[in-house]
């Protein structure tokens, strides 16, 4: 009888933490959506005279502070204007 009830407990605690999981990982989507925007508006160069690793690095920077992508030297004209346009929003 000991055994039937562990199993259930585990297997209720099992559905729970499931749940929490896919939770939680639907609010992490939510932010990744974002990152793809900036990470898209980005010219993608990759070349680090921004300071940062790549433009993937940099776009987990924007997301922490918006201001970030002013340290992108080859981000000028329409892609410049789409980056300040989406952040303002």
């Amino acid at each position: 009888m000991v055994i039937v009830i562990a199993v259930v407990i585990l297997t209720s605690l099992s559905f729970i933490l499931g749940i929490v999981i896919v939770l939680v990982t639907s609010i992490y989507e939510k932010k990744d959506d974002k990152y793809e925007e900036i990470l898209k508006r980005l010219p993608g160069f990759n070349c680090g005279s921004c300071g940062y690793a790549g433009c993937a690095d940099m776009a987990r920077h924007i997301l922490e502070e918006k201001d970030a992508y002013k340290k992108c030297k080859p981000l000028r004209g329409e892609k410049l204007l789409e980056m300040e346009n989406y952040l303002s929003k």
